[in-house]
């Protein structure tokens, strides 16, 4: 490898500061600059991908228990057509329920998750279902690389059921 500052043919080289600007220097020119921190060693990009990279991990799979009731996709329009059904406005769906008219307008729209509270008011005044249960499915998380499982692990898997 070559010093960024002579030049020369160096087995190691180390990064330091010199004038502001990460360089990888020799043994001899490295008194030349400061040291590096670690965040700055590996560079900007490198630490956002570590930061990034743990994250997800930290992330990558929200367990829902087996048997849990978690809320339906369309939940937005059920709650709309059932208001619709019922011949009720937005403010007097609100007053029934003892609720603002926005948030009710957010979750018709589907810009706001109800709580269960509300889906609880929701589900008892108009008559309808916006829950649903959750099966238990088993799928394992090996893979092939190590990593995160690929659409092509899971095809394989599905294969050899087959």
């Amino acid at each position: 490898m070559l010093c960024e500052m002579c030049g020369a043919e160096s087995a190691v080289l180390e990064p330091r500061k010199v004038s502001g600007s990460i360089l990888q220097l020799c043994n001899s020119c490295g008194s030349l600059g400061s040291e590096t921190s670690y965040r700055e060693s590996i560079g900007h990009r490198a630490y956002v991908a570590q930061t990034l990279e743990k994250r997800q991990q930290k992330n990558r799979y929200e367990e829902i228990e087996p048997d849990e009731f978690v809320l339906v996709k369309d939940y937005g329009s059920i709650v709309r057509k059932a208001r619709e059904r019922a011949g009720l406005n937005h403010s007097s769906l609100a007053s029934k329920l003892s609720e603002k008219k926005s948030i009710l307008t957010s979750v018709e729209a589907g810009n706001m998750t109800p709580n269960e509270k509300l889906i609880k008011k929701l589900e008892n005044y108009l008559k309808i279902k916006l829950t649903e249960k959750v099966e238990s499915t088993s799928i394992p998380v090996t893979s092939s690389s190590g990593e995160a499982l690929t659409m092509g692990d899971l095809l394989k898997q599905a294969m050899d059921k087959n």
